[in-house]
Order: C-alpha cells, then sequence, then structure tokens
C-alpha cells in the first residue's frame, strides 16, 4: 500500500525535476487529473487519486511561494533604474587585449569576453576573435537588498525570453545588471523592463 507522505514526496521530486510542471503547476493552469494519470503511469503509481491530492497540495504551496517571490523582485525593481547605451560591441577571445579600452571585461577558464564602445573597433589593427556590433546595453541599477532576492535574475531574463527576446551577453556586478541585446530589440525590452518597475 503507497503512504499518502510517500506519495507526495514522489509527486514532488518529479515535478522538481521537470521545470515545465513547475511552471502550469504554480500558476495553477494546469489538469490535476490527467496530469495524475501521467504521473501514476510512468512512476506505476496505483493510487491516482492520492497523486492528484498532492498535485494540488503542491499547487498551493508553489503559488503562495510564487506570489510572495514575485512581489520582493518587484519591490527591488520599482526601486531600480534603467540606463541604455547604444553603439556597443562585444568582443569574445582566448587573449587578454591590454590595449583596449572598455565598459566591462569577464574571464572565465579559457576565454574573456569585453564589451566596448563600438569606436574601440577603429583603433585595434588586428580583429582578435569573434566580434558582435551594432548592440545596446541596459543596465539596471538596483539596491543592494538586490544581492538577497532570490530569482530576480531568473524572473527577467524570463520576461524577454517569453516575448522572444535574446540576450547577446548577461553581467551582474553587485548591484548592476548588464544585458547586451541587439539594436533592434533594446526598445521592446526597454519597454518590458520599464513595466515591471511600474
Amino acid at each position: 500500500m503507497e503512504h499518502m507522505e510517500n506519495i507526495s514526496n514522489i509527486v514532488a521530486l518529479y515535478i522538481k525535476q521537470r521545470p515545465f510542471f513547475k511552471e502550469v503547476l504554480s500558476q495553477g493552469v494546469v489538469n490535476y487529473s490527467s496530469l495524475a494519470r501521467k504521473i501514476s503511469m510512468e512512476l506505476n503509481l496505483k493510487n491516482e487519486d492520492a497523486v492528484k491530492m498532492a498535485l494540488i497540495r503542491l499547487s498551493r504551496k508553489m503559488e503562495r511561494n510564487e506570489s510572495d517571490l514575485e512581489s520582493k523582485i518587484r519591490s527591488v525593481m520599482k526601486k531600480s533604474s534603467m540606463i541604455v547605451k547604444n553603439k556597443v560591441a562585444v568582443i569574445m577571445t582566448s587573449r587578454k587585449l591590454d590595449e583596449l579600452k572598455f565598459l566591462s571585461f569577464t574571464q572565465s577558464g579559457r576565454h574573456m569576453t569585453y564589451i566596448v564602445e563600438q569606436r574601440e573597433l577603429d583603433s585595434m589593427e588586428k580583429m582578435p576573435g569573434r566580434i558582435e556590433e551594432n548592440l545596446n546595453l541596459i543596465i539596471i541599477e538596483s539596491p543592494e537588498e538586490v544581492e538577497q532576492t532570490p530569482g530576480f535574475i531568473s524572473y527577467l531574463l524570463g520576461a524577454l525570453a517569453a516575448e522572444g527576446i535574446n540576450v547577446v551577453e548577461f553581467i551582474s556586478c553587485y548591484t548592476d545588471t548588464i544585458l547586451v541585446l541587439k539594436q533592434s530589440e533594446t526598445q521592446k525590452a526597454y519597454e518590458i523592463l520599464s513595466t515591471i518597475m511600474q
């Protein structure tokens, strides 16, 4: 006989491993009976009603948590400001460029990424690595509490991705969040982020 507590744990683990189901459950827009049937069949659980009840309880808990988290994120966004900088380029290379004046620089094991004003490219004799031009920056300046706000970056990127906007590069530095976007997508991204900040 399957115990309710055991079924609840199994269902919670199943959902945790599948972000899509987690999303629809936290929004409360799922057919619990169909999902319970699917989980019961996949995991060979006999008590489909118990699976459905576990899903309903989990959904309610996730809705509360999601609502609390979203309100914290929106609170931080309301206290944030945005700056747009146009005519920038991104240089991705495997060697250090000491002569370069850059806006931002990141380094991982083998690679370095420089964000520069586009006019900096004119002073370079040889183009090192891969270069993306005609980009814009959106810099979000937030209060210090952003550091203790889980999901802040995910929320921003998710809002942009939901509208089909691709973030070319992303850098987080203390209270500053830097998004590098194509010029053609900057206006739309700015409008979306402005709406969140209201």
